[in-house]
């Protein structure tokens, strides 16, 4: 094993001597391909490495032509490898920085906020982002952030979508407090926001088999690969402390192998240089079947491919997903990841980095609308994106291996680790971690010493948990009325169920999980990030409340559920383009719906209406689940309807849609047999606002659904 700055720190750069950097001219690494060497002005600037030649690298330009660049095309150039002007904005009084260094701190995991309810002065604030390859949080880290949130924060954490913690409600003058705690703690937000590779995915269940370790090993390597090496991040935020950790041999090796010109062999940073890539890059790494980490939705998509013995052989890769757009402008687009070709295993690392080097040779740098690599694919073609990454990874990609179909594997519940320990996934609303959910898990994580797993889908799981412990935990998680429904499905009878609701009322009425609330996501969105047009975290709860009073108008099933999932803005942060209902904010209280994704995430949806009013909702949703109701084929998902019949006819339904009337239920269900039973029943609705008999409906609905939901995981 090698110690790296890449795999995580770096020592202070003392004081630096004058050199001469090459001006910006393009950005071309040395011996890139098809590159003809130009001359370049030279200037000086103070750095921390002494005698050094730093090459920038970049799109390649029309000769005699002078190269068009964005704002913050030129902020990095100038930033001294991503520390100006943020090491001196730092050090004011203000409580806030300056524009050029708030593009810098998000290379650092943060973005700089106000709260948008408060009228008058801004308050500012910091949100920090964690950096969790495969959502791998250690006992430590986890406290930390606990205690952080409480500290430092607003009381809460947020799980993301990319399997990070966010940290809300950071004052400027306790940032660095803050950040060294968290490197200290076994953590980073190094790279978590910035223009280069973001948060790698992988699936968070701890499974002891072959695939699943393989495929988090290969996330956890590509993340070393790809992490910065210029030393940036600790000298802001631990005075440069050298806080080694080790790395596999193989990521040094490839991260220095310069043999098809990938590099910037004077550099400090030799896969970024001097600009980094043009847009944020995002990978995912799983294993066949296994969708739970939107693999389409990704920069690179890298899946295990085993033999029949489950030996992992090599990767299968897909390139070119990603969601954000923006409103009336067609030219931008989500996309789904298409095959790129087959590689042996032993290759992944070169393959990945000649992927990131030819975006970062010819993604557009003059436009942050059109900078991620989708539209690089979607301008050049796959054949012709293909051709020039096999220059960089010296070799021809094999055909891609076939697949069995992927499914959406959410994980929630008891499993078994394959090792004898045990894991628990627990769903979050929204990701949002707090109030007796955050006192509790801080409680159990503690006193069993577990390590968690953050999911993509804002879920959490508890690792490596002895089966001695699994009584008492589920006990403690029910009493905090989070997982009665996983509760319930380890129980065998329906008067067992209702003795142990019984016996765990007076600690605190127990939460049911609606089964549209267990695939749903939403960003956070207002109050606090700049970019929402409309609510989103604070919206959906009502917002699924009332498709759940559409299912029952309707006559759908309890346990029948569909993707929903809404953002505050069209950037996509929640991926609601995969969604089967998304709701995509384009004004004040106002969705643009997008149908036609499906439960495994494998199609994109498409824009259906624009501008719903969100008192509006049940005059669009009522006929189309009134319709899905009535006309669906044997299984068919609301997605798959929605693609099958066609957008003119769902708008031709809902034109002419008059409403349902409501019919009663037809079942009478004797459901109590002793006078006792009742009794205590009817004691415990009473604390909910119910009859015994709604109670006892509702226990046994859930219990059979979660029975339903439990199965193929």
């Amino acid at each position: 094993m090698t110690t790296s700055y890449g795999a995580a720190h770096s020592a202070v750069l003392k004081e630096g001597k004058k050199i001469q950097i090459g001006g910006y001219d393009g950005l071309r690494s040395r011996n890139s391909v098809g590159l003809s060497r130009r001359h370049v002005s030279l200037f000086s600037v103070s750095i921390a490495r002494p005698n050094a030649l730093i090459r920038a690298v970049s799109t390649p330009v029309k000769p005699e032509t002078e190269t068009k660049r964005s704002k913050v095309e030129i902020i990095k150039e100038h930033s001294n490898f991503i520390r100006y002007p943020l090491n001196e904005e730092l050090l004011t009084d203000a409580p806030n920085i300056n524009e050029s260094a708030t593009q810098i701190i998000k290379f650092h995991g943060s973005y700089q906020q106000y709260n948008r309810d408060e009228r008058g002065a801004r308050s500012y604030s910091f949100m920090l982002r964690t950096k969790n390859p495969c959502g791998k949080v250690p006992n430590k880290l986890y406290l930390t952030m606990d205690d952080l949130a409480d500290q430092f924060g607003i009381g809460t954490l947020r799980l993301t979508t990319r399997q990070t913690f966010q940290l809300h409600g950071v004052l400027k003058k306790n940032l660095k407090t803050v950040m060294s705690s968290i490197i200290h703690s076994m953590g980073s937000t190094l790279g978590a926001c910035g223009d280069l590779n973001r948060n790698v995915l992988a699936p968070a269940a701890p499974f002891a088999r072959k695939d699943y370790q393989f495929a988090q090993q290969t996330a956890d390597n590509i993340a070393a690969l790809l992490t910065p090496q210029s030393g940036f991040y600790y000298d802001m935020w631990v005075d440069g402390e050298k806080i080694m950790s080790a790395e596999p041999p193989e990521v040094v090796k490839a991260r220095n192998d310069n043999s098809h010109g990938t590099n910037f062999p004077d550099s400090p940073e030799p896969i970024y240089g001097t600009q980094f890539l043009p847009r944020k890059f995002k990978i995912a790494v799983t294993v066949p079947t296994d969708n739970s980490v939107d693999l389409l939705t990704n920069d690179v998509g890298v899946v295990v491919v085993t033999d029949a013995d489950g030996e992992p052989q090599g990767f299968n890769l897909y390139v070119g997903g990603g969601m954000g757009r923006t409103h009336r402008l067609e030219t931008t687009f989500p996309r789904l990841a298409e095959p790129l070709g087959y590689v042996p295993k032993e290759d992944i690392l070169y393959a990945v980095k000649a992927i990131v080097v030819t975006q970062r040779e010819n993604g557009r740098r003059d436009d942050r609308k059109y900078s991620r690599m989708k539209y690089l694919i979607s301008s050049w073609g796959i054949e012709k994106f293909r051709s020039v990454v096999e220059q960089y990874y010296g070799k021809k990609f094999e055909p891609s291996r076939e697949l069995p179909e992927w499914e959406f594997k959410s994980y929630l519940g008891w499993h078994e680790q394959g090792d004898g320990g045990l894991f628990c996934g627990l769903h979050v609303d929204s990701g949002r971690i707090g109030g007796e959910m955050k006192v509790t898990l801080r409680e159990i994580i503690e006193k069993y010493n577990l390590d968690v797993r953050l999911t993509p889908n804002q879920n959490i799981i508890l690792c490596g948990i002895r089966k001695a412990w699994k009584r008492p935990i589920t006990t403690a998680l029910a009493q905090a009325g989070l997982l009665v429904f996983v509760l319930l499905a380890g129980f065998v009878s329906f008067f067992s169920i209702v003795l142990v609701l019984i016996n765990i009322a007076h600690a605190q009425q127990p939460k049911y999980v609606d089964p549209l609330n267990l695939t749903a996501m939403a960003c956070p969105a207002l109050p606090l990030c700049p970019l929402a047009i409309t609510e989103a975290e604070r919206g959906i709860p009502d917002i699924l409340k009332r498709i759940r009073a559409v299912f029952e108008k309707v006559g759908l099933k309890y346990n029948e559920s569909v993707v929903i999932r809404a953002t505050g803005c069209p950037n996509g942060c929640a991926r609601p383009y995969m969604a089967e209902l998304g709701f995509v904010g384009d004004g004040p209280n106002s969705y643009q719906l997008w149908l036609g994704g499906t439960p495994n995430q494998t199609s994109l949806a498409r824009t259906f209406m624009n501008k719903v009013k969100i008192h509006d909702l049940e005059k669009v949703l009522e006929p189309l689940f009134y319709n899905w109701k009535r006309k669906r084929q044997s299984k068919e998902s609301f997605g798959d309807f929605t693609n099958r019949v066609g957008f003119e006819t769902l708008q031709e339904w809902v034109e002419k849609w008059d409403g349902v009337v409501a019919t009663r239920s037809t079942y009478n269900l004797r459901l109590f047999t002793d006078k006792d039973t009742y009794e205590k029943m009817d004691e415990l609705a009473k604390l909910q606002n119910k009859t015994a008999h709604q109670l006892a409906m509702e226990v046994i609905r859930n219990y059979a659904s979660a029975q339903q939901n439990g199965k193929g995981e």
